[in-house]
């Protein structure tokens, strides 16, 4: 089953880099649960698919140019680590952004249920139940 996470996880985000918003919900549960850690968007937990729309929808409000491609995405289990990054650039600004987002997803029923955000991956790995 892990295996078949990770590629759920890939998948949405293959999905959001070609569809957008609308093309990322079918791979998350209706009442998923985000947390940011407030490093790129204001700390908070995003619930249900609107929720969702609000938390990636700043990044769609604020950047141009918006690509994602994920970087490394570690099978642990029912859960998913994954690094992304994130390359744009700024709307108001015109200036080029690259950021890394590291995230913990949680699997269930073939949705990804809950996300959470960290501030790096030693701390990710940690939350998984892993070591770096």
């Amino acid at each position: 089953m892990s295996e078949e996470n990770v590629e759920i996880v890939r998948r949405a985000i293959e999905a959001y880099g070609r569809e957008g918003l609308d093309g990322v919900l079918r791979y998350y549960h209706p009442e998923i649960e985000w947390t940011s850690t407030g490093d790129y968007i204001e700390a908070a937990t995003y619930r249900g698919h609107n929720g969702l729309r609000r938390y990636l929808g700043t990044m769609e409000d604020e950047f141009k140019d918006l690509r994602i491609v994920p970087v490394e995405l570690i099978d642990a289990g029912e859960q998913v680590i994954s690094s992304v990054r994130f390359t744009g650039r700024g709307k108001a600004s015109d200036v080029p952004v690259e950021m890394t987002l590291i995230s913990v997803g949680w699997l269930r029923d073939g949705l990804i249920h809950r996300v959470h955000n960290y501030p790096g991956m030693a701390a990710a790995l940690e939350a998984a139940g892993l070591r770096e």
